[in-house]
């Protein structure tokens, strides 16, 4: 039995010509970076003003006498440090500084609008150094959760074809 050739003209049917998803890969993952930092953002608005309006109680254990004072401060600096540790757990899951920088960025709104005052003339947080500590501490916490990130080394966070 003899094989049949290939007519030149008719080329053989085989398997389709791989398709380029490089380009769709790379869109969809800006798309996603972009809406991972949106969220972020706004989980550090809402966090930074929950806890934040949370953490005023401390001001009424600061009045309490020394003992009130210094559970005031340790709780203060127990909230700062989880605070820390949850920016540097940012930064190792998104594998670049943006997550934590993103994070910050909400939390830092957060706390520029606890220490805003209200249209009845009264601000949101009072003057007790327990606040003052956690208003300052907590940007000072999430800043250095976001400089403390290393850089993104990893493939997975660099764009294809960059060496």
């Amino acid at each position: 039995m003899r094989t049949p050739t290939p007519d030149p003209a008719h080329p053989a049917a085989g398997p389709p010509a791989p398709v380029d998803t490089d380009v769709l890969d790379h869109r969809l993952g800006t798309a996603l970076a972009v809406l991972n930092g949106v969220f972020l953002t706004l989980l550090g608005l809402v966090a930074g003003g929950a806890v934040g309006l949370s953490a005023s109680w401390l001001s009424w254990l600061w009045l309490v006498g020394a003992v009130g004072q210094g559970l005031a401060v340790v709780t203060t600096l127990l909230v700062l440090a989880t605070l820390f540790a949850g920016s540097r757990a940012l930064g190792w899951s998104t594998g670049a500084k943006w997550g934590p920088g993103a994070f910050a960025l909400g939390w830092i709104a957060s706390s520029f609008a606890l220490i805003g005052v209200s249209y009845g003339g009264d601000v949101l947080m009072t003057s007790a150094p327990t606040n003052y500590l956690f208003l300052y501490g907590g940007v000072a916490a999430v800043v250095m959760g976001a400089v403390l990130t290393p850089d993104p080394a990893t493939a997975r966070t660099r764009p294809r074809g960059t060496p």
